[in-house]
Formats: C-alpha cells, structure tokens, sequence
C-alpha cells in the first residue's frame, strides 16, 4: 500500500519504466511486488545506551557525558526497522538536524545487517557515510575522502539509493551533494550516527514531504545527458523567470511541463 511521500511519486516513475524498458516480464512482475519499506528506528539494536529515541522514534539524540580522544569511541548509532527496499528505481530518506551538539559529528549513511553500532556508517566494511563535522565520504573504512560541506544545525541532509545507476548519493538542503558508486549486493539500512554531548536529529522516512525534490532525481534517471546539475538548475531558474513573467499559462507549472521545458532547451543535437 502507497502510504507515503516518496512511494507516490515512485509508483508513477515505476511504471513508465515498465512501459519503457526492455526487462522481461518475470523482472516487471518482480518489480510491481509491494515491498516493506523503513518507517522508524529500530529502539532494540542501539548500541551501549548512547542514544534517547524519543517515543516518536524519529528523534534521536546523543546522551552520552564524557568525551574520549579515541576517534572510533563511544559512537551512537541507528538503523532503520527496515533495509531499503531494493524492488524500485530509487529510495531516498533525510534527516533535520535539531542540534549540532558540542562538535558536531553527525554520520548519515546506509549499513548493512550486523553493523557494528558502536561504528560511524562508513567506517565498517560494506557501508557508506557522509559526515557533518568534515564533509567526508567514508566508504568502507575509517579513512575519510574528500565529498561535501559540513552541516550543522538547521541543516536538511538526505541519503539514497539510485537503483537505476548503482549509485549512493547524498544531499544538503535539498540539492546534491555527490554520488558513490554502490557495490554492496547485500541489503542495507539507513543509519544515522551521533558522537558529541546533546547532537539530535528527526529522521523523515517519506511520512512528510522532503526538502530534495525527489521528482527531479526520477526525471534525471530517465534523461541521463541532463545530469548536469549545473544544466537543470539553468534550466529550472529559466523555467521560474518565464512563469513569474506570465508567458505560459497556468498549467506549465505542472513538473511535467518543467520536464519538457528542460528538454526542449538542453536538448543535444
């Protein structure tokens, strides 16, 4: 059953896929399977009482008193109730952060089955963090690379998963931040981490409308040679300057007039 944000603009994209491509009909029908997806934190698997999960279990937020040198020590960390689901083009969840906390170490990412919870995502093998104190994109190990801007309080940060091009990708305040490459077959988890004195975020699983416009992520899916965000972003400031000027009318608002408007003005010879 449809019964949030995301899966309602899924289930449109999901079928024009069907209608699209070449799978077979066993891939198609597969697909159209209905799937569990997540809808809270999982209050059971948390590791070593660092965590409150408020009785929402949306909101989280770092307990813990002492502070320790050791870069890997003392980490609170939650997944999900439920792997993202794997039947689907794209899954995608964020998190507010409410408070930065004393440092600000906030991890969001995607692990698998048997994460070590006292571990950042990213810093264990087989998943993927993108941490707010430094910007990092750890894959697999402790070892940070270069990625993206801090964030901090009153900050919007999303994780997802592009099915369609195998691709992990982060965002802030509702634009990309970048994407990795997934190669991790098993199933995966979204998971936050928490590591400094009164950090705490809200996390969205799709019960509310997310600060990323999904419906651009699915359109660049069908449109790969737009992926420039540079290229949509001109596209869709052109887009707003000719509607604010009243030279198209009233259903050109519509996201799918947009879609066209963006084709017919970027469109390679």
């Amino acid at each position: 059953m449809v019964n949030n944000h995301q899966d309602g603009i899924g289930s449109y994209f999901l079928q024009l896929w069907k209608q699209n491509s070449r799978a077979s009909t066993e891939m198609v029908t597969e697909a159209a399977e209905e799937e569990a997806a997540p809808t809270e934190l999982n209050t059971i698997n948390i590791y070593g009482g660092f965590l409150n999960v408020f009785p929402d279990k949306l909101s989280v937020q770092y307990n813990c008193m002492h502070f320790h040198t050791h870069p890997g020590y003392k980490v609170g960390v939650a997944q999900a109730n439920l792997p993202a689901p794997v039947k689907r083009l794209l899954y995608y969840f964020e998190i507010y952060v409410k408070n930065a906390g004393a440092k600000g170490r906030i991890g969001i990412g995607f692990t698998p089955e048997g994460f070590k919870m006292c571990r950042q995502p990213g810093w264990e093998a087989n998943s993927y963090g993108y941490h707010g104190d430094d910007g990092n994109l750890f894959r697999g190990h402790g070892m940070g690379e270069p990625f993206g801007p801090t964030y901090t309080a009153g900050d919007t940060v999303g994780g997802g998963i592009n099915y369609a091009s195998q691709e992990i990708f982060f965002t802030k305040n509702g634009a990309v931040v970048g994407t990795t490459r997934k190669d991790v077959k098993v199933p995966l988890f979204p998971t936050i981490g928490l590591h400094s004195q009164n950090e705490e975020v809200r996390v969205n699983f799709g019960k509310e409308p997310f600060v990323f416009d999904l419906k651009v992520r699915y359109f660049l899916i069908f449109h790969p040679h737009l992926s420039s965000l540079n290229v949509v972003s001109s596209a869709y400031c052109s887009f707003i300057s000719c509607s604010s000027h009243h030279q198209f009318p009233t259903p050109f608002n519509d996201f799918f007039y947009l879609c066209f408007f963006i084709i017919s003005t970027f469109k390679k010879d």
